[in-house]
């Protein structure tokens, strides 16, 4: 460090050898008075110039005494040249007005696609990084849902989805846990369980004043961005007083419901004579989330699975509502060195409260199980962040110190099933039409028994601490090549806790308890009276061997019913008063005396149970170097040192016990992991032509494994009742942290007629890739041993493996993206309000997996001859990644009119792999999905909006396959349908 912070000083000279003076000011719309963001303005002959900022402001600092001539330029509007005389340490303040490009002379009016459009472009050329920029224009003119959805329609951003809305993106085919999530550059903490994912639906866009979507980084950034970084931008309070109010209500098509509404606000303003900023913002909503699901099981004649037929059918009706509220204040005050320091804080809030219906049409078995389970979660991310930009000391300094947590629990998560003994007529075998299974059930309710009942429970948080400068200057070698070279460093220090808990009530065999343990430890008898379930109670008075409640005792009078897909009808929908009620009486049941809960805890919920301290430190040391105004060269180097402590349960010996799992066997332990990385930069950006830029970059990143990767665990148990799999899953805790080579190549041709059209194409070579082994058939410790596991499975027989590892060899991700964004004001009559933008992108790739292949072997039988032997080998193959698609892309039309304001947009995804089976028999995926969505706006005055959207209007499903490599064949293994939405409101502008 010190040698960075000596090497800066030592340019401090630089500036005193040379008589030099400053240029400063901002870039605005002539017209609409509106900032320019990423506006070039450069000193003609010269090597100095910049870009101008989110505010629209520009600082130029070392200019040569004498006369200059200043260009500004802005795609879409018509470039000025300024001639001004610069003298010995004085600062020009120059604020320049830019006008719309003309056609014939005529004068252009961009409109509000337009101007969106545009801004995202200028500040696109203007980066040196490769950078995709959703403006703030465009997310206030035509907002999406949440953040998810806007970054979703960027090049190459896949998403995935929850509740029918974009939650995550999936960047360059990479899973969101590849990249990192920032505001102001201010990292997001994780809100997955295990991964380091970020739930992106629960960020408003309301108080965003961009998003920027880096797909290559500069030394100064965080390197554990394999992906990429997006940065959510604020910016500082308007000069003049902002109020705006949005308020929507919405219509769902599965529940056919209007019962949704969308609330939303911000105020900025600065007061003593612009020195303070103030801005407030908050949200409240409340969205019906429901979905049909039906599903598809398969059963096969032989080993290899290349026959098959239908074993059964599952049916799920998710009953959800989603609701969301945040707020948030920035303060800024601008400091008497031109800087600005801003104080933030934000709080997001995300509730889901959903019950699930599930029952199943088995052709395989005769019994039929129907389950029900409704869960609670919250989850919420907080923000408190200092950070300034300012200058002192001939150098340009940004700084910032954080605090930002998330938490993600279930305060309820209860699930019960029952069964229908016989429930089924005898099936036929069938290969197709599974439909033909609803003839089958015999719907005998009040025949069908409780069976099992579960209580869950999911508490995970996430604080983390983090401090960084970063120290910049600039000095130049002659007119023609000037220099900026900058260093800093970052600590973050990172808590982190998991609770996974589970209870089991085996209700089958007659589990259930007349009495309760009361919060003092009291035992009492239950108190059934005037509840849904009296008439049970009264049984069990008269006969204590009756202790199995009917499933019809869940039912309300007239049982309600749903029609699933058009072609299923899911039948009963269970009460959910009735469902609460049942838990409520019975979540405290023990016996007499108080020595046998009703609900057993379950040792294997505790796999996954940690608490983890992370400490990552960061430096490095980049120079930048603009030779002329046509090419700019960054090379510089990061240090990532990273200390990982562990803290978990882990089961000493295999979990035994039936029906009730073996109490009290788990124990504490610990362990710790550490690396120091370093991760070289070399990025070009070369100005060949005044339309057209090429960027080269290459660097280093990596990717740390999911926070459950690494634990000193391992916990073996036989799933469920005698005869079951056994099964052992294992931490493995010198996996080692995933480092990637990224090369990119970006062409971009931009000008006042073609926009920008963008051709990128990217490699990334990815050494030591984590990935999952998810039920390798194994016996003894050959695989452990392998891995280099100091591990022993308690298991003497064969037995199932879950456990992380590294990919023996190199993984690869390669690419080609296509984007071009083009308005077509240059175009004659209405024409000229077209604005379109597209994007496609092609993506391979290849990883080293483990897995198995059945070896065939015959053995004579003196009785039956000869028999097949079926014998699992452990095999190393070559595989595509997961979470990965191959071929996804946007296209979105957007017309403007007066007033009037529209967009068509069309969102495709292909198939891709959601994980990788062990023998290639069934792997998952998720199938191609295609979305069609309308956004809609009408300006009645400068103060009021209305705005209308229409979300999936095609009401595509979406579907999940089955994939049997080894056969060559693919199977649909369920069908999941969220519908159309339609939200309909005003934008009060004042």
């Amino acid at each position: 460090m010190k040698y960075i912070f000596l090497f800066l000083c030592l340019t401090l000279s630089n500036h005193l050898l040379y008589a030099q003076g400053t240029i400063e000011g901002v870039v605005t719309d002539q017209l609409s008075e509106e900032t320019l963001v990423g506006a070039s303005v450069f000193i003609i002959g010269t090597s100095l110039g910049t870009a101008t900022n989110i505010e629209g402001e520009y600082t130029i600092r070392r200019v040569p005494t004498g006369d200059i001539q200043l260009r500004v330029s802005y795609i879409g509007y018509e470039s000025k040249v300024i001639d001004l005389t610069v003298t010995e340490d004085t600062v020009i303040t120059l604020n320049v007005e830019l006008l719309a490009a003309s056609i014939e002379g005529e004068e252009i009016n961009i409109t509000a696609q337009a101007r969106g459009q545009i801004a995202a472009i200028n500040q696109q050329k203007a980066s040196d990084a490769i950078v995709n920029v959703i403006s703030e224009e465009k997310i206030q003119e035509l907002p999406d849902a949440n953040a998810a959805e806007s970054i979703g329609r960027l090049s190459g951003v896949s998403i995935q989805r929850s509740g029918g809305e974009a939650n995550k993106v999936m960047l360059r085919g990479l899973s969101d846990k590849y990249l990192t999530v920032t505001v102001d550059g201010v990292r997001l903490p994780a809100t997955d369980a295990l991964g380091r994912g970020i739930d992106l639906s629960a960020i408003s866009q309301n108080s965003l004043a961009g998003i920027e979507l880096f797909k290559s980084i500069t030394p100064d950034k965080d390197g554990d961005a394999i992906a990429g970084s997006i940065n959510l931008v604020t910016r500082q309070a308007p000069s003049e007083r902002m109020f705006r109010v949005i308020a929507k209500g919405s219509y769902n098509e599965i529940m056919n419901s209007a019962s949704q509404y969308e609330f939303s606000g911000k105020y900025g303003e600065r007061f003593f004579d612009d020195l303070v900023g103030l801005q407030i913002n908050g949200n409240l909503e409340r969205k019906i989330r429901s979905n049909e699901r039906s599903s598809i099981s398969y059963s096969t004649d032989t080993d290899n699975e290349d026959e098959y037929y239908i074993s059964g059918a599952n049916l799920r009706f998710t009953d959800e509502i989603r609701t969301r509220n945040g707020f948030g204040g920035i303060v800024d005050v601008n400091t008497a060195d031109n800087g600005n320091i801003k104080l933030s804080t934000s709080y997001s809030f995300t509730k889901r409260d959903y019950l699930n219906h599930n029952r199943d049409y088995p052709a395989s078995t005769r019994d039929v199980f129907y389950s029900y389970r409704e869960t609670e979660q919250e989850i919420s991310i907080l923000t408190n962040s200092i950070i300034g930009e300012n200058y002192f000391l001939g150098m340009d300094a940004n700084w910032g110190a954080s605090y930002t947590r998330s938490e993600s629990k279930t305060p309820f998560d209860y699930e019960l099933t029952f069964k229908e003994a016989n429930g089924m007529e005898n099936v036929p075998r069938i290969e197709s039409d599974p439909e033909q299974l609803i003839s089958y059930a015999r719907n005998n309710f009040r025949a069908a028994t409780i069976d099992e009942g579960y209580e869950y429970s999911q508490d995970n948080s996430q604080g983390e601490l983090s401090a960084y400068i970063d120290l910049k200057t600039q000095y130049n070698i002659g007119d023609a090549v000037t220099a900026e070279i900058k260093g800093g460093a970052k600590f973050r220090s990172q808590s982190r806790q998991n609770t996974s808990l589970r209870k089991f009530a085996p209700y089958r065999l007659g589990f259930w308890r007349a009495y309760e343990q009361l919060d003092d430890g009291t035992i009492v008898d239950k108190d059934f009276s005037g509840t849904y379930f009296e008439d049970f109670y009264e049984s069990f008075q008269e006969n204590p061997a009756f202790r199995q409640i009917s499933f019809s005792s869940f039912l309300a009078s007239n049982p309600d019913s749903k029609f699933i897909l058009d072609d299923w009808k899911m039948n009963p929908l269970i009460s959910r008063d009735r469902f609460r009620q049942w838990y409520n009486l019975n979540i405290d049941g023990v016996n007499q005396n108080g020595t046998q809960p009703e609900y057993y805890d379950d040792p294997s919920s505790e796999a996954n149970t940690y608490d983890i301290t992370e400490t990552v430190s960061a430096a490095y040391l980049m120079n930048t170097f603009k030779f002329g105004q046509r090419v700019t060269a960054i090379a510089g180097v990061r240090m990532e040192q990273e200390n990982h402590d562990y803290e978990n349960k882990y089961s000493p010996r295999q979990i035994g016990g039936f029906p009730i799992p073996e109490q009290g066997v788990t124990r504490d332990t610990s362990s710790t992991y550490s690396e120091t990385i370093f991760l070289p930069h070399l990025h070009l950006n070369i100005k060949t032509t005044d339309f057209m830029n090429v960027r080269l970059a290459g660097y280093r990143a990596l990717a740390r494994p999911d926070y459950n990767m690494r634990l000193l665990s391992f916990f073996a148990w036989r799933d469920s009742e005698t005869g079951g799999d056994r099964i052992f899953i294992t931490g493995n805790p010198i996996l080692k942290t995933s480092k990637a080579w990224n090369f990119e190549l970006s062409t971009a041709f931009h000008g006042n007629k073609i926009g920008l059209f963008t051709i990128s194409a990217f490699y990334k070579q990815i050494d030591d890739m984590y990935h999952m082994l998810n039920g390798l058939s194994t016996k003894d410790n050959v695989i452990l041993e392998e891995l280099g596991l100091d591990i022993e499975s308690p298991h003497t027989a064969g037995y199932r493996l879950y456990v992380p590892y590294n990919s023996p060899d190199p993984s690869f991700v390669r690419g080609i993206e296509i984007d071009h964004q083009i308005n077509f004001s240059w175009l004659p009559g209405l024409l000229r309000n077209i604005v379109l933008n597209y994007n496609v992108s092609l993506v391979n790739s290849e990883t080293t997996l483990r897995g198995q292949r059945t070896d065939t072997t015959y053995v004579e039988d003196p009785i039956l001859g000869e028999l097949p032997r079926y014998n699992p080998v452990p095999i190393i193959y070559t595989q595509e990644m997961e979470n990965q698609p191959e071929l996804f892309g946007n296209i979105s039309l957007g017309y403007d009119i007066g007033g009037f304001s529209g967009r068509v947009s069309l969102f495709h995804q292909a198939e891709y792999y959601r994980s990788f089976s062990p023998r290639g028999t069934n792997d998952p995926l998720s199938g191609a999905y295609t979305k069609v969505d309308v956004t809609l706006n009408y300006k009645f005055t400068d103060y009021l909006t209305v705005m209308a959207n229409f979300n999936n209007i095609t009401s595509m499903k979406e579907e999940n396959i089955r994939h049997n490599r080894r056969a060559g064949y693919k199977v649909p293994t369920s069908t999941e349908f969220y519908g159309m939405t339609f939200d309909f409101g005003v934008r009060i502008d004042l």
